[in-house]
């Protein structure tokens, strides 16, 4: 009886156990399947890809940190206001907008790399040194990176990555032609931006006060002598000449005078007119008529601007077609 009363105490025992084991074998199997649940979840959605990175570019990440390293050189471009990313909406359309700025960069900078683009070693130097007036490139680079805030070899490789980009975007417009039926056709459509207006024979009083310089305004439309009234009342340079400035080119006036003698058809006396150094009023001796600029004359000009529009519009549907055929995904 004692070894039978034995014997049951250690099966009640060894059962125990044996109920023990299969009980934490079975939630462990429950963790691991929930484990592997979430994990495929994760992998389906691409939600693990954002605790890390923030985009992918045919298969390449684009990780946070490369992020906020970019936001950081737009930041001290001047691209965002320090204030603005305090916020967190706002924050978040910087972000976005700085990713898709990094995303066009490094499409660039591989299709630069596919077409085997290059620039040679010490080439920032060099487009420094022409850019600057002859100014030592390395010096302007180490300038710019102060100003920055970065090592100089930072700053070096932005700018040979620019160059690159800069390089690509000419290869991929140089076919871009204008030709002379291009140009008579931008001439014509355009007739207003093409004349020039005849120049203005003008007086000039100068005073100190607006009260003055309304008086003498009054005295001049009832009939005064502009001139004498200058020389009475005014001060200045031409002041000894009654005010004479000759003939003028209208668009070389400040911009408050030139739209005030532009109100004036043929001859009159402007408002008084406040600006530095004093109160002015103009008086319209006389005008000559608007002239059109021959086409010979502004030929070149309008080649650069019909040349760069054109570039610019081609590089931007490259670009456009780059972008819908690459793999990209975004995580933000």
């Amino acid at each position: 009886m004692e070894e039978q009363g034995t014997e049951q105490t250690v099966l009640g025992r060894g059962g125990r156990k044996t109920s023990r084991a299969r009980m934490l074998w079975g939630t462990g199997a429950i963790v691991l399947v929930a484990l592997v649940v979430f994990g495929a979840w994760l992998g389906l959605s691409g939600a693990w890809r954002a605790w890390g990175a923030v985009a992918s570019l045919g298969g390449t990440r684009i990780m946070r940190a490369d992020l906020e390293q970019h936001m950081d050189f737009l930041l001290k471009q001047g691209r965002f206001q320090p204030e603005a990313l305090a916020d967190p909406a706002k924050r978040k359309e910087a972000e976005r907008a700085a990713l898709e700025d990094l995303i066009t960069r490094r499409l660039l900078l591989a299709e630069a790399q596919r077409l085997k683009i290059e620039v040679a070693p010490g080439e920032e130097d060099a487009v420094f040194n022409k850019s600057h007036g002859g100014q030592a490139g390395e010096f302007k680079l180490q300038e710019l990176a102060k100003k920055r805030g970065q090592d100089l070899e930072r700053v070096r490789e932005d700018v040979r990555r620019q160059l690159l980009m800069t390089r690509l975007a000419e290869k991929i417009t140089a076919d871009v032609k204008v030709d002379d039926e291009d140009v008579a056709k931008y001439y014509a459509g355009r007739p207003q931006a093409f004349t020039m207006p005849g120049p203005v024979h003008l007086r000039l009083l100068i005073v100190d006060s607006k009260e003055g310089a309304e008086r003498v305004r009054e005295q001049a439309v009832k009939g005064g002598d502009f001139a004498a009234l200058v020389r009475q009342h005014g001060k200045g340079g031409s002041k000894e000449r009654g005010g004479d400035m000759g003939w003028v080119d209208p668009r070389m006036l400040p911009g408050i005078m030139a739209k005030a003698v532009e109100a004036i058809p043929v001859t009159g006396v402007t408002p008084v007119i406040e600006a530095k150094g004093g109160f002015y009023v103009l008086r319209v001796e006389g005008r000559q008529a608007a002239r059109q600029v021959p086409l010979a004359d502004v030929k070149d000009h309008i080649v650069q601007v019909l040349t760069a529009e054109r570039k610019q519009a081609k590089f931007a549907e490259w670009l456009e077609e780059r972008r819908q055929s690459a793999r990209i995904e975004r995580y933000l």
